[in-house]
């Protein structure tokens, strides 16, 4: 599809897509956010559309995708507050650097930080967690606490 093409089909439903993207999220900057994570996945997904269905009900498909994984983005950001709120690290108005959360999880090996996020970002049992890496039990509880005692002294190191 030609940028012209495409120009035409971003003009003819924008303001489709501003709606829906509008019922998802409810802050300005997260509907704009939103509204041009829709476009960059027509964009990158216009090559596969196959003409199965009219261009806006496969555009209103997009879009609720787009809005649906928006929406579990920001409820991993969430969760990831709430670990640090529960490592008692979190402050009403933090600094930057505890509103990231990379920096504290890079410093992570990689079984810790998978234990990590499956306990208290996924809210999964530890005995699930034990079958899913196949870890004893045991070998889950220190890791998932050595992980947090981690996590926590980074961010109060950085924070």
């Amino acid at each position: 599809m030609s940028p012209l093409e495409f120009a035409s089909l971003y003009e003819a439903h924008k303001e489709k897509v501003w709606r829906i993207a509008s019922r998802y999220v409810f802050d300005r900057e997260d509907r704009e956010d939103l509204f041009q994570e829709v476009w960059l996945a027509v964009h990158k997904a216009l090559k596969n559309f196959r003409g199965e269905a009219k261009v806006e009900t496969w555009i209103y498909r997009v879009t609720v995708n787009a809005a649906i994984n928006y929406a579990k983005k920001q409820t991993l950001y969430r969760k990831g507050r709430q670990i640090l709120a529960a490592l008692r690290v979190v402050y009403e108005h933090p600094p930057e650097a505890v509103d990231d959360l990379s920096v504290p999880l890079s410093k992570l090996n990689p079984r810790q930080r998978m234990v990590l996020l499956l306990a208290d970002v996924e809210e999964r049992p530890l005995e699930e967690i034990a079958e899913l890496t196949g870890l004893p039990i045991g070998t889950v509880k220190s890791n998932l606490h050595r992980g947090r005692e981690i996590v926590k002294k980074e961010v109060m190191k950085n924070g």
